[in-house]
């Protein structure tokens, strides 16, 4: 066992005063607000919700859903009330909304552009014309596997977000009663679309004021609207509201009420929408801020791709963002170094502390810029560089991550610096890796563009008040809206890029897009026969912090609620439900545990010495001591003050017990908690979270595989996630390897047919896939599969594959069993790929 902490007065009161800081759990309050029309509505909010979460309540309601311009008052706290502001200290927790003017004229934009959202259910959501998914004729015939099973359909008129647990129930030979039919990806937007009902607002253009017009002050822009019943009105947005044009002018603060003045028509048009909107979801969430940001695109777009019209908070005619705040170049000299360092040295131990420093690092760093050819530029602290992609599809398109003077850099010394960062975190731990801070990774239709912050701190600026904090929109929602700088990839008329300057542009057919395709699979398989089994691997940060979690736990065993003891023994808790499965994972982790726990006490009894701070030995030989090397004091204290003895290792011994941890322990919990339903994955991004808040990396997933050996739908998800990885690196390639745009969807679309399209067992296209797809398993996750392959789930890979590479299609029901069950203009358009620093450890991984 790890050497137990002291046990003084100081550990105690530092116990005392981490039991009072423990929150309480948050609980359901009601939240009283009187809107402008002196009505009440009643929200139903948390504990734990601010005032900008009211404000997004009643964004969601329907009395209220098409209000913007407004602040909120409470008699004792006063007038408008600080985003910030918690409710739970709102006694009464009564608010009253007032009326603010649009003070500029991207306030009077945001407000039309919610009303078009609100309306745009009414004519974008519903099927393409032609039936595009539709008719019986272009539905695909059932497979063997889907007339035996059935599936509940989600929410969201997506695939089930359960495939794998009912290829599982196929395998022991049970049959799943269907609770409805099979969802259709035909149906995806159903869940969105209300277009039984007339559209109130038929079309709503910006008029441009005419040579010599003279307006009156206050006045920002002209509309033209035309509602339901084919009338149209003229009207004016002003710093005052909203007012018509013509003999009868009429004016209001708010648009809709405006138009429910002007026309009896409207009032009962929207009145119509709002009731059908709460008979769509009785407990609110009005769905509004509709994007396009899914692998399916809106059928809209679908039926209109030679003329792309953007969805309402795309659209930056009125005022949608596309793709963050400072694309005119407002901060380009923001000195991000300082501001970064200035956030790593505050204290960042209590709640309040936090807070302030996630306020000033949300600010977006990147500024995506991209060119026919690869380039580097700086702007002020900024550092961007664009790189071509390599059609290779046997990389894994790793890219560090760390600062500019550490470029060098091995795995090793990556791995030694990121344990200590894990095993000495504390709640602050990402904002003081600066070096990841201000790093964003964007992926775009064959090029890769990172961003860093590679500035001198300037000297003279040093607390938090010098770095200017700004508000963002509805709370940061729409803070990184990259799907907006998406790429229409079938729209006749326009200009496509060709990269490279003397690259043929000539259009490919889809012969020459297959065997494109055949070439970057078999150039992958003879780099994968040269590579050996396993590489050089990298440790997570998260690893290190779980690490020390699981030694405190099992050194402080009586206060563990969930163990009982007996005859000097730990009794593990019976878990009703889960049979001998969960006993047998439990025992098997329980093994590990001890073993390497029985390792780490040898190893730390030969190099222990007494660290209590109150004796003077040990302050003499705190110095002694070679992670003083490598890590502040203050880090290293508190990595002492944990009590489990890893601040007495070498560097070579902390990595390489590590490591022992990662395999012996950190893997067969993760599964012990999957059977147990502690964590309970079902699809490849929550399985991906998962693994990544332990310091798990992706490269494991044959290693969870062969753990879950009592966990079919475990086995499963890890299954689909390994090939849908597999197959996006194909897909990249391809990407990377066409030259002109006008190629781009054919050769999408071909790939997609090789790689999920229904071939004959002994073609020579199916035995390559199957022949590249078990090497690449093997290389890269140390799995071997048997006839799992043949019973995927394809359209579970093909919306995995669709999210990781940034791909968009038409809404509509893929005969997969054809060999061929995609066309060029399935493929609507690809989307930016964006990848944060902070919220990874030393590297992207792009696996």
């Amino acid at each position: 066992m790890a050497p137990r902490s002291s046990r003084g007065k100081g550990n105690k009161a530092k116990n005392e005063k981490k039991k009072k800081e423990e929150k309480v759990v948050p609980s359901v309050v009601d939240i009283a607000v009187i809107t402008s029309y002196e009505t009440q509505v009643v929200l139903k909010g948390i504990s734990t919700d601010k005032i900008v979460d009211v404000k997004k309540l009643l964004a969601a309601n329907v009395e209220t859903c098409h209000l913007t311009q407004y602040s909120l008052s409470h008699e004792v706290k006063g007038h408008k009330l600080n985003d910030k502001l918690e409710v739970v200290a709102l006694k009464p927790c009564l608010l009253r909304m007032v009326e603010e003017d649009y003070t500029d004229e991207s306030r009077a934009l945001s407000h039309v552009r919610r009303l078009l959202d609100i309306v745009a259910c009414t004519t974008r959501f519903a099927k393409p014309k032609g039936g595009a998914g539709g008719g019986a004729e272009s539905r695909p015939k059932k497979s063997k596997l889907q007339q035996s099973t059935a599936v509940p359909a989600p929410q969201d008129g997506g695939e089930s977000r359960l495939p794998e647990t009912t290829q599982s129930v196929v395998r022991g030979n049970y049959e799943m009663v269907a609770i409805q039919p099979i969802p259709k990806l035909s149906d995806f937007h159903n869940f969105f679309s209300l277009s039984h009902l007339s559209p109130p607002i038929l079309h709503l253009k910006r008029v441009e004021s005419k040579d010599g017009e003279t307006r009156r002050g206050g006045d920002y822009f002209e509309m033209q609207i035309k509602i339901c019943n084919g009338k149209l009105i003229q009207v004016m947005a002003s710093s005052k509201g909203f007012y018509t044009l013509g003999k009868q002018s009429l004016q209001n603060h708010s648009l809709v009420d405006l138009l429910q003045q002007q026309s009896q028509a409207f009032a009962n048009a929207y009145a119509t929408l709002m009731k059908a909107f709460v008979e769509r979801n009785k407990f609110g969430n009005l769905p509004y801020g509709f994007r396009a940001n899914t692998w399916v695109a809106p059928p809209s777009i679908a039926d209109s791709a030679s003329h792309y019209v953007p969805l309402p908070v795309e659209d930056e005619n009125w005022g949608g963002n596309g793709g963050g705040q400072g694309r005119q170049g407002e901060y380009d000299h923001r000195p991000w170094a300082t501001d970064f360092a200035i956030l790593a040295s505050l204290p960042c131990k209590t709640e309040e502390e936090r807070v302030k420093v996630i306020d000033s690092a949300a600010k977006d760093a990147s500024k995506f810029s991209s060119g026919s050819v690869v380039h580097e530029t700086r702007v002020g602290d900024l550092v961007i560089a664009v790189k071509r992609d390599e059609a290779d599809a046997s990389l894994k398109r790793e890219l560090k991550i760390i600062g500019t003077k550490t470029m060098n850099e091995s795995v090793k010394e990556v791995s030694q610096r990121n344990i200590l960062k894990g095993v000495t975190a504390d709640e602050s731990v990402v904002v003081h890796d600066t070096s990841s801070l201000g790093i964003v990774v964007v992926r775009h239709r064959g090029y890769t563009a990172t961003v860093k912050v590679v500035g001198d701190v300037k000297r003279g600026r040093n607390h938090i008040k010098d770095i200017e904090i700004e508000d963002q929109p509805d709370g940061g929602a729409n803070a990184l809206n990259v799907n907006s700088l998406r790429l229409m990839l079938n729209m006749p008329g326009v200009e496509s890029p060709v990269r490279g300057q003397a690259l043929h542009s000539d259009c490919i057919d889809v012969e020459t897009s297959r065997g494109l395709v055949q070439k970057v699979i078999r150039d992958c398989l003879t780099k994968l026969d040269q590579n050996p089994l396993t590489a050089e691997n990298c440790i997570r940060w998260e690893l290190g912090s779980c690490w020390v979690q699981h030694l405190q736990k099992q050194e402080t065993p009586a206060d563990n609620n969930s163990a009982s003891h007996k005859d000097g023994n730990i009794v593990e808790p019976e878990v009703k439900g889960l049979g001998k499965q969960f006993k047998l994972l439990k025992a098997r982790e329980k093994k590990s545990s001890r073993a390497l726990g029985n390792d780490e006490e040898q190893n730390a009894g030969s190099s222990c010495v007494n660290m209590d701070d109150n004796t003077e030995e040990g302050k003499l030989h705190v110095s002694d001591f070679e992670l003083l090397k490598y890590v502040p004091e203050d880090a290293f204290l508190r990595l002492k003050d944990t009590g489990t003895g890893l601040h007495t290792k070498s560097m070579d011994e902390l990595v390489k017990m590590a490591f022992e941890y990662y395999n012996d322990v950190a893997l067969p919990k993760l599964v012990t908690d999957f059977a147990s339903l502690e964590l309970s994955p079902v699809d490849g991004r929550t399985l991906t979270d998962f693994m990544h808040l332990r310091g798990l990396q992706m490269r494991s997933l044959g290693r969870v595989v062969e753990l879950a050996d009592k966990l079919p739908h475990i086995q499963s998800l890890c299954i689909h996630e390994m090939v849908t990885r597999a197959y996006k690196h194909v897909v990249r390639a391809v990407i990377a390897f066409v030259e002109s745009m006008d190629n781009m969807s054919t050769a999408i679309a071909t790939t997609l047919n090789f790689l999920l399209g229904s071939c004959n067992a002994e073609s020579s296209d199916q035995t390559l896939k199957l022949q590249w797809l078990r090497e690449i398993l093997v290389k890269r996750f140390g799995c071997k599969l048997k006839n799992e392959l043949q019973h995927l789930r394809k359209l579970s890979i093909l919306r995995g594959l669709c999210h990781k590479v940034g791909l968009e299609l038409v809404p509509k029901d893929y005969d997969l069993e054809s060999s061929t069950p995609f066309t060029n203009t399935d493929i609507i358009s690809i989307v930016p790929i964006c990848k944060v620093g902070a919220r990874s450890s030393c590297w992207v991984l792009f696996c």
